[in-house]
């Protein structure tokens, strides 16, 4: 799944608004700074998430018993989608 620009900018600043809210947190940067940071960790989380669709894609193409769209292949697929979104966000 892909946000635009726009949207990733409304979520990033939703966050500081919720945040500033509830006290949670001093800012010691300016909301600039911290705007920009938080849009940078969605964008990459999103080409993170990519990556690991696109590798788990190519990894279950390797398994030629699995018929695409059965109960079996979404299941091995979700496994493997898992497993490389979990080997990369722990990088």
């Amino acid at each position: 799944m892909r946000y635009s620009r726009d949207r990733i900018r409304n979520i990033s600043r939703n966050i500081i608004k919720n945040l500033e809210i509830n006290q949670l947190v001093d800012f010691l940067v300016s909301r600039d700074i911290l705007l920009s940071e938080i849009e940078s960790v969605i964008d990459d989380y999103f080409k993170i998430n990519s990556q690991a669709y696109e590798a788990a894609l190519e990894e279950i193409k390797k398994k030629k018993k699995l018929m695409a769209g059965s109960i079996e292949w979404d299941i091995t697929f979700n496994q493997i989608y898992e497993q490389e979104l979990n080997k990369r966000l722990l990088k």
